[in-house]
């Protein structure tokens, strides 16, 4: 079925203390000095931006409803629909999900970034609308959770600081802390042009809009590699969506056809190992722990608990499901030894394959 392309793209920033998240959503989304902040936003003008909250629940993100029935507040989703939603610390949205007042919110997260749907049924009435809010948010290293198909909604930056890195951001800060007032004047003279423009390329993608979306053959055939997974390819098609379209490379009336120049793949290419070096890194976890071991399934799976879904042993069961089963160096088998009765449990292989014997059979 056909439909208007979602071209969303929510970006989770992954980096230690300092390494500038903040600033990268300060930079974009932050009230009065943002690129994309605009002060008649909520009006229908531009982009509306909220870098912010530090805690949230499921009814602030998404609503309740009074005894009648009606939708209470102004729950952010909503509010925030063709805007940009900004969170500091993403852990600030995993940890309400443990709570009890919002067991629910990592379900209507996983349907409102993807098809932009709320629905939520409660003892007074619906909770019931669309949305495009467009999520971004820093974390650290440890605190870093995508599970349960957050992960295939999230582009993935990975900011890895090094002392030379360092030193360039130290430097950076010095010359903002010394700006003259002149230099201060011609940045915001900047920032307001850039607002503008923003503003003219999103009234040119709206009043004159291509007549569908076209990739090229070379497009098609890097989303088909072996690296790019099959739930990462529509990520990678929004980006290189957006990329053509702010570049303004379509005219109306005509398919914009998506193909891929020197820029763009290195972005593509970036993408994809920022990609494959943080959503990777807990395969490499449980490949170098249980190299050549043969574990009961049930002892597994609350490893995996315990090292990776923090402590939901559901959650664990899933992301093995998710993550595992496609790897040839993950099997499951049931052990056959001869005399023994009773209830034979599934063993979990993590090694290369070997040979069948006659003393166990594929799960």
């Amino acid at each position: 079925m056909s439909r208007v392309a979602d071209t969303r793209i929510h970006i989770l920033m992954r980096g230690a203390k300092g390494s500038g998240k903040n600033v990268l959503l300060d930079l974009f989304c932050a009230e009065n000095t943002g690129l994309l902040w605009n002060k008649d936003g909520f009006k229908g003008v531009g982009f509306r931006t909220m870098v912010g909250p530090n805690s949230i629940t499921e009814a602030g993100l998404f609503g309740s409803v009074d005894e009648d029935g009606f939708i209470m507040g102004r729950p952010l989703a909503r509010e925030l629909c063709g805007g940009f939603l900004c969170f500091e610390e993403f852990s600030s949205l995993t940890d309400a999900t443990k709570k009890e007042h919002s067991m629910d919110l990592k379900n209507q997260m996983l349907t409102s970034l993807d098809s932009g749907r709320v629905n939520k049924g409660m003892r007074s009435g619906w909770v019931r609308y669309n949305t495009r809010y467009t999520c971004w948010a820093g974390t650290q290293p440890a605190r870093f959770e995508l599970v349960s198909g957050l992960d295939r909604r999230f582009f993935i930056i990975d900011i890895e600081m090094s002392p030379e890195k360092e030193r360039a951001f130290k430097i950076a800060q010095n010359k903002q802390a010394n700006m003259t007032v002149e230099e201060r004047i011609e940045l915001a003279e900047r920032i307001l042009d850039l607002r503008k423009w923003f503003i003219k390329r999103q009234m040119e993608c709206v009043m004159n809009p291509p007549a569908g979306v076209r990739f090229s053959k070379e497009f098609e055939e890097w989303v088909l590699r072996d690296t790019v997974r099959s739930f990462e390819s529509d990520l990678f098609r929004r980006l290189a969506i957006g990329y053509h379209m702010m570049n303004g490379q379509w005219e109306q009336g005509q398919p914009l056809l998506v193909t891929i120049d020197e820029r763009l793949g290195a972005i593509l290419e970036s993408s994809l190992q920022m990609r494959r070096n943080v959503m990777d890194a807990d395969l490499a976890l449980v490949k170098t722990t249980f190299w050549r071991q043969d574990l009961p399934r049930s002892q597994f799976v609350k490893e995996i608990a315990r090292m990776i879904t923090n402590g939901d042993y559901s959650q664990a069961k899933r992301w093995i499901e998710e993550n595992l089963i496609t790897e040839h160096w993950f099997s499951e088998y049931t052990p056959r030894k001869a005399g023994q009765r009773g209830r034979r449990g599934v063993v979990v292989r993590i090694g290369p394959p070997e040979e069948d014997s006659s003393d166990e059979t594929q799960a």
